[in-house]
């Protein structure tokens, strides 16, 4: 679903809704201003998925009172960063399309535009022949 950017924005919420879900449950007692309730876990996880402060800031104070939090934090940041990445693709390929398609539009509107000039000059041709073969026949020997 590369070219369907909603389809990458409605897999992007379901996961951060799931890992905020997650956090809560699993660091919210220790960290409530971080992980404290779903829109805290939800603003925290958007941090650390943009990688604004999110190692010292964030993550290592968490996994100083649990070491393995890492496991939760590092897929979610590669799940994320994928997701995202290819939000941003699924938005340069329907732009691309697009462009293509206009192009196509306009492509085959100067082809048509070019045919009936073509046509035209071909019957205008055809007269001028027609008139020169009068005029010969006119001309004597």
């Amino acid at each position: 679903m590369i070219g369907n950017d909603d389809g990458w924005t409605t897999v992007l919420l379901l996961v951060f809704y799931i890992a905020a879900v997650m956090a809560t449950n699993l660091f919210g007692a220790e960290f409530p201003a971080w992980f404290g309730d779903v829109g805290a876990s939800m603003f925290s996880l958007f941090q650390i998925m943009t990688l604004e402060s999110w190692s010292m800031g964030i993550v290592r104070p968490v996994m100083n009172v649990y070491p393995f939090a890492w496991a939760f934090f590092v897929p979610f940041i590669i799940i994320t960063s994928f997701t995202v990445l290819n939000l941003f693709i699924a938005l340069i390929v329907n732009s691309m399309q697009t462009l293509n398609a206009e192009t196509n539009v306009e492509l085959h509107e100067e082809a048509e535009v070019a045919h009936s000039e073509r046509e035209a000059l071909a019957r205008q041709i055809d007269a001028l022949a027609s008139e020169v073969r009068k005029l010969r026949k006119q001309m004597p020997d």
